[in-house]
């Protein structure tokens, strides 16, 4: 949460004329995705994975070294220094799934076939990471164009897919089969994980024909299809009769505003950058704040909140919208865009400071099941 309110904070310094010895474009980009989705994604994953395996959790030390690597990559981003940043978060994503790969040779169960997304997710960034960080050598003429579509789209887009087939149900109500353990692939396995890395190859190649200036709009137009059909599928949120309580109203919010950014560049073309706030903000930052308190609501002995009204993250999720409402119709009024990126900075980071005042204390809270 602190590196997400660096990241959005350096607008307003910027633009009210308290900061101006740079343009913080690049910061911005690296520190929110490095840092602020960064921390929610090896936090999440960390935990997570090994459970759905049934594999052992991280040590102490893996974890304390994930911790230094991230804290080390973000902070020289914040010192000025976005390529040794780049080289050191490659070095994170290289730790983190030397970790993964050796409780996945030691796992009792298959993940979900959608996980296959995940592992591409975790492709687009090592690849997208290891494009940036060679940049100051020159190497090739697309590193740059390619490396920032496959970290800073690519990566969380594809987790979200993929993780969201498994997870995002469950948050929905949805009843989900059980089976028991088995390293065995279930009947019907296969063929959803071929499903799935189809969906996210063409995901990919779609974000390097973009970043290439090959066929723009048809690779706009694919993409969209591409994610919006594996996520309807996957995730049928607008068929799904459950309870409006805050959680799932949240989780279809952002869901619907991570679709409209995909849209976005096909009505609006030459505004593909407010899109992509539109899926940043809208989308990755409002699923993951929602999916965040319902994993911290019911590790600390909180799950009877979970059909409750959550007034908290109701005002995070009416300030995300906004947010991101005001930071796209900054870019339709580039005479006045300085005052709409502050007013959504502000808005972001007020929902922020009021979701982690109600929920980041209950971390603190052992898990009573633990």
């Amino acid at each position: 949460m602190l590196f997400g309110f660096s990241g959005v904070s350096l607008w307003p310094l910027f633009y009210l004329g308290i900061h101006t010895s740079f343009y913080p474009g690049m910061m911005h980009a690296r520190v929110m995705i490095e840092g602020f989705l960064g921390a929610f994604v090896f936090g999440f994953l960390g935990t997570a994975l090994p459970r759905v395996t049934g594999a052992p959790p991280l040590k102490p030390w893996e974890l304390w070294t994930l911790v230094l690597l991230h804290l080390a990559a973000v902070g020289t981003h914040i010192g000025l220094q976005p390529f040794a940043g780049d080289r050191l978060f490659l070095a994170l994503l290289a730790f983190f799934l030397v970790c993964m790969g050796r409780r996945f040779a030691r796992r009792a169960d298959l993940p979900p076939p959608g996980f296959v997304l995940a592992g591409l997710g975790f492709l687009n960034a090592v690849i997208g990471t290891a494009l940036l960080a060679s940049v100051p050598w020159n190497l090739c003429t697309f590193a740059l164009p390619v490396g920032t579509a496959l970290l800073n789209e690519g990566w969380v887009l594809l987790l979200i897919l993929g993780i969201g087939g498994f997870l995002l149900p469950r948050f929905l109500g949805m009843p989900q089969p059980e089976r028991p353990e088995s390293r065995t692939p279930p009947p019907g396995w296969k063929a959803r994980a071929l499903v799935a890395a189809a969906t996210g190859i063409t995901i990919t190649a779609t974000l390097i024909a973009e970043a290439l200036s090959f066929h723009v709009h048809a690779a706009h137009l694919i993409r969209c299809g591409a994610a919006g059909a594996y996520l309807l599928a996957t995730v049928p949120f607008h068929r799904v009769k459950v309870a409006n309580v805050t959680l799932t109203v949240c989780l279809r919010v952002a869901l619907v505003l991570l679709i409209a950014g995909l849209v976005f560049p096909l009505a609006w073309p030459l505004q593909r950058v407010a899109g992509l706030h539109v899926i940043f903000i809208g989308g990755f930052s409002l699923i993951t704040l929602t999916v965040a308190t319902r994993v911290v609501l019911g590790h600390s002995g909180n799950s009877h909140l979970f059909p409750t009204a959550l007034p908290f993250l109701i005002t995070a999720a009416l300030l995300i919208v906004i947010a991101a409402t005001l930071r796209a119709i900054g870019d339709f009024l580039p005479m006045t865009r300085n005052h709409w990126l502050n007013g959504a900075s502000c808005a972001w980071m007020l929902a922020a400071a009021v979701w982690a005042w109600r929920v980041l204390p209950r971390v603190r809270i052992a898990d009573p099941e633990g």
